[in-house]
């Protein structure tokens, strides 16, 4: 029995450790030096004219509300074991975990970017891949795992994944259109690359002594760039996923982002405010494939009565009917394919900068982010406060500190932008604590942007 929930939570574990979201970093949304703002707010403009190939904008993030800390402790000195061992307190363990673990992953890079002012506005073409994946599981799997024989049922049911990849023209034009009220819209085709969402509707164990079952209902369905079917083994179950003959784009769809930015200077010297909502749209796959679990019950008894004469290979047969029974598990019915729509997740920010009288390049600034999704595991929220500084016209930084559904994090971004290049870096999660391999320690919190353009022209 011990073995088995070993098996489970090893493969969960990997599973989720994989897992994710895409997002445009949000410690450069004070700094009016920056290229890529528009991302954020297509209210905001450059301050010059700009152009960047595969270069201009790369961030790469993952989001976690648990860590490594949350799984190893420390044991005889300066050694670690896993919540598993018989050291770990089984109610100091799961007291540190939340009902419900998220993980996640995102990649947003812009292929190509030009900026330019046009009809007394400014404007910007834009071409990005955009990735992200999250997987969510329920606190109950570790608990089963620590527990235990010591209850005799579990509720596991809560577990998901949902991943969403695609790329993304879009066509941006901002201006003021009555004193100090600018407004900006970005359109964009998008052309779907990848998209699968899992979820386990119910997964219920019962054991005992020598006897376990479990009884499991799923759904799950994905599609990819182009028609693909999924390939079936003898009993008629799923067992891959194989591309059409003719390899033809076969998912596209639509999105706008809307943003206003206003000064209240007329109002509160020094006071700008400011809204928007991204990726408002959705794409249509044409080939969405979709399956349901099997609905197997899977009994397993214990080991049948063993030989010792040939102890090694009966244990080997043994374990490979556990690993048969444990496979109907995953045994999907394939339930064919069909044209499907699913909406983008969209974002909705709202900021508010306020610059000091004594020192106008030395600004204040808050900023609340809430991601909406039809699947829960993919929302989130951020509120973070800023400090930004302009020493000189060609650097700006900033730095910030908030709370988000994936617990507190620290920001900060470096910009250049003389004359001829703009180069910023910087972080919305900074790594304060990790391994000798560099893996976060409390939390699983890690993001990196970096950018490089060409400045034409002068600021304005």
């Amino acid at each position: 029995m011990k073995n088995i929930r070993y098996i489970i939570v090893s493969l969960l574990v990997v599973l989720v450790s994989s897992g994710a979201m895409a997002q445009t970093s949000t410690a450069s949304y004070f700094l009016d030096g920056t290229f890529y703002n528009y991302k954020l707010n297509p209210a905001m403009k450059a301050e010059r004219n700009f152009f960047s190939l595969l270069s201009g904008n790369l961030s790469f993030r993952t989001k976690g509300n648990v860590g490594m800390s949350d799984f190893l402790y420390p044991y005889e000195g300066n050694k670690l074991t896993t919540f598993m061992s018989g050291t770990v307190d089984k109610k100091e363990f799961l007291n540190k975990l939340p009902s419900d673990i998220r993980m996640g992953f995102g990649f947003d890079e812009t292929l190509l970017a030009v900026g330019f002012r046009m009809l007394g506005g400014y404007s910007t073409i834009d071409i990005s891949l955009r990735s992200s994946m999250t997987m969510q599981l329920p606190k109950g799997i570790f608990e089963f795992a620590k527990n235990g024989l010591s209850k005799n049922s579990y509720n596991l049911s809560g577990i998901g994944m949902n991943t969403m990849n695609y790329a993304a023209i879009s066509i941006g034009h901002s201006r003021d259109i009555i004193k100090n009220l600018r407004v900006g819209a970005n359109l964009k085709y998008l052309v779907g690359l990848a998209y699968a969402d899992v979820s386990v509707d119910r997964m219920d164990i019962e054991l005992n002594d020598n006897h376990w079952m479990v009884n499991s209902s799923a759904r799950a369905e994905g599609a990819l760039f182009s028609e693909a079917y999924a390939t079936l083994d003898e009993d008629k179950y799923i067992d891959g996923v194989e591309l059409a003959d003719k390899v033809a784009p076969s998912a596209s769809g639509f999105a706008i982002d809307l943003g206003a930015v206003y000064d209240m200077s007329d109002y509160v010297p020094g006071l700008t405010l400011s809204a928007s909502v991204v990726d408002l749209g959705f794409i249509k796959w044409k080939y969405m494939m979709k399956a349901h679990s099997a609905g197997n019950m899977v009994e397993f008894n214990g080991f049948n009565e063993l030989d010792y004469d040939n102890f090694d290979t009966v244990v080997e047969d043994e374990i490979d009917r556990l690993g048969d029974e444990a496979a109907e598990l995953v045994d999907f019915v394939y339930d064919g394919n069909s044209s499907a729509k699913t909406n983008l997740n969209a974002t909705m920010y709202m900021g508010a900068e306020y610059s000091m009288p004594f020192y106008k390049q030395l600004t204040v600034g808050a900023l609340y982010s809430k991601r909406f999704s039809s699947a829960s595991i993919n929302e989130w929220y951020e509120a973070r406060g800023y400090i930004n500084v302009s020493p000189v016209k060609w650097f700006e930084a900033s730095v910030n500190v908030g709370t988000t559904t994936y617990g507190t994090g620290f920001g900060w971004m470096l910009n250049f932008h003389p004359a001829g290049v703009n180069l910023f870096f910087g972080s919305d999660f900074m790594i304060t604590d990790v391994n000798p391999q560099f893996v976060p320690i409390n939390d699983l919190n890690a993001h990196f942007t970096f950018g490089l353009s060409v400045a034409l022209g002068k600021r304005k």
